[in-house]
């Protein structure tokens, strides 16, 4: 197959989309591989980036990883076909772990700022399942999900 396109791919079944701080994320996960796959684990990342985007005659995007997390659900093997359907848990860190966000007053107007000169700035919550094949191409299933 081209660059190991369809060659397998991942559900990502998390029990909901909305978590809060502090809270454990359990669901599924379900691997299809069209072969056998020689890879050194299974893993599930939760991460948190903030995105800042300025617009204008020179538009620009900065991206910061604030959290990375991963929980292994399986080690190095060769998975096979047809696949299997495999549980996992991952914790969302708690708020007074992560850099602090402006609030109140202040945030206000540092928002207000931010958008009369041009630029937004937001956090996005990632949930990433990935079997990840040495010297090949790695079968990926991401899904944005909110924390509050």
């Amino acid at each position: 197959m081209v660059f190991g396109f369809f060659e397998g791919n991942i559900e990502l079944k998390p029990e909901r989309t909305n978590y809060r701080f502090g809270e454990t994320i359990s669901g599924k996960l379900n691997l299809k591989l069209k072969k056998q796959k020689d890879a050194r684990q299974l893993r599930v990342r939760l991460e948190a980036v903030r995105i800042q985007r300025t617009y204008g005659k020179k538009s620009s995007s900065n991206k910061t990883v604030l959290f990375s997390t991963d929980a292994i659900i399986d080690g190095e093997k060769t998975y096979l076909p047809p696949g299997q359907e495999y549980d996992f848990k991952i914790q969302v860190p708690q708020r007074n772990t992560l850099p602090p966000e402006l609030e109140g007053t202040l945030g206000t107007a540092v928002k207000t700022m931010q958008l009369l000169s041009g630029t937004s700035v937001q956090t996005k919550w990632h949930l990433t399942a990935t079997l990840d094949i040495p010297k090949g191409v790695d079968i990926n299933k991401s899904m944005e999900i909110s924390v509050q």
